[in-house]
């Protein structure tokens, strides 16, 4: 393979170069922030935001616009006012397909909090982080009962949807059909062996997003089964088909 002499260069002193256009296939942020570029995305909704982590990193790769971010667990929800900026809102409820009260099971490690109960595979591949320690009461409400009360001139918005709340995200998409009209980039996270109870598997979740209208840009693994590697469940990002 022919070595150009910029890349040898680059060698000598421990570099290497990578094309943009292979990155951003390989690397979850680049290829997020490649979306939200090119489709002028100027509102995130934030969905199971727990510590802030997803809107923190858009922060640092460069996104200064709305972030709507929705966070139901006391903990989490004090935690992202403190560092929410002035373009950041934070709501303290959850999202699904009704508005209802219900238990969330709070996990050893916050991130892996759900509404559903953990399945005996999720107990096993992941033992303390995933232990239930508390339970919390918390509100639930539909995207669509509450997107007018937060957003202005929504029909001029260019949404991304990121959806990260442990097995529930279908019952947000749910709650949510009337906003996906907006959504122009969306984000779930699908699974291959079920860590909670009642999760859809990938392929129902990947046929309900295609049916509403959604095409798939990238595909990045989120965790694997400790003894045979098999995929258990992975990020997934669509955008609106243009057809």
């Amino acid at each position: 393979m022919k070595i150009t002499f910029h890349k040898k260069i680059a060698a000598y002193f421990g570099y290497e170069f990578t094309r943009i256009s292979k990155s951003i296939f390989q690397n979850q942020m680049l290829h997020t922030i490649e979306l939200i570029n090119r489709h002028n995305i100027d509102l995130v909704i934030d969905v199971g935001a727990n510590m802030g982590q997803f809107a923190i990193d858009l922060r640092n790769a460069g996104y200064n616009g709305q972030i709507i971010s929705f966070e139901p667990i006391t903990e989490c929800y004090d935690h992202l006012q403190l560092i929410a900026d002035k373009n950041w809102t934070i709501e303290n409820y959850a999202l699904g397909d009704t508005n209802t009260t219900e238990t969330i099971n709070i996990s050893n490690k916050t991130v892996f909090s759900s509404i559903l109960n953990t399945s005996e595979f999720g107990k096993s591949n992941f033992s303390e982080s995933i232990k239930i320690i508390d339970k919390q009461t918390i509100h639930i409400k539909k995207l669509d009962d509450v997107i007018h009360s937060l957003v202005n001139n929504l029909d001029n918005k260019k949404i991304f949807l990121k959806l990260d709340t442990q097995g529930y995200d279908n019952r947000v998409i749910l709650g949510a059909t009337d906003t996906l009209a907006y959504v122009h980039v969306l984000q779930t996270e699908a699974s291959c062996k079920a860590i909670y109870e009642e999760t859809p598997p990938f392929y129902e979740t990947l046929k309900q997003l295609s049916n509403i209208g959604f095409n798939i840009t990238g595909i990045f693994p989120l965790s694997q089964d400790k003894n045979t590697m098999e995929l258990l469940e992975f990020d997934c990002l669509l955008i609106r088909s243009s057809k």
